[in-house]
């Protein structure tokens, strides 16, 4: 069934027409912190999964294999291990401390984000939207 639609048939069709002026500035910083939250949860467990792969491959062993020179003997900058200073522990804690600033970035985004969409709406009139239901 070919239906071709007039602009005079919007009132037998139920057409929705929003207009969004303002944007709660209070509610997108929550929506962003939730989302910076999450984003930093994946970025503890990345960190933790990449750690725990280069462990088991041993890449840190290797890299103080190289740091320790072509002889093998040991110098004052390789004289600690690679896996001492980046052990499990440390990896995680500095995944969680680049998380939270990451997710706290997200949310002064988010902020922002809609301050400006606030300062912009009242300029231009707010963004039109239509919905149609056939």
């Amino acid at each position: 069934m070919n239906r071709q639609h007039n602009i005079g048939e919007s009132a037998e069709r139920n057409d929705a027409r929003l207009h969004l002026v303002y944007t709660g500035v209070w509610s997108m910083a929550k929506v962003s912190l939730l989302v910076g939250l999450i984003m930093a949860a994946v970025t503890v467990l990345a960190s933790a999964l990449l750690w725990t792969i280069l462990d088991q491959i041993g890449a840190f062993q290797q890299i103080d294999s190289l740091l320790s020179g072509p002889a093998g003997e040991t110098t004052a900058s390789s004289a600690s291990s690679v896996a001492k200073v980046i052990n499990f522990g440390t990896a995680l804690v500095g995944s969680v401390a680049v998380g939270l600033v990451g997710a706290l970035a997200t949310m002064v985004g988010g902020m922002l984000i809609a301050l400006l969409y606030d300062l912009s709406s009242k300029a231009t009139g707010g963004l039109f939207i239509g919905f149609r239901h056939d």
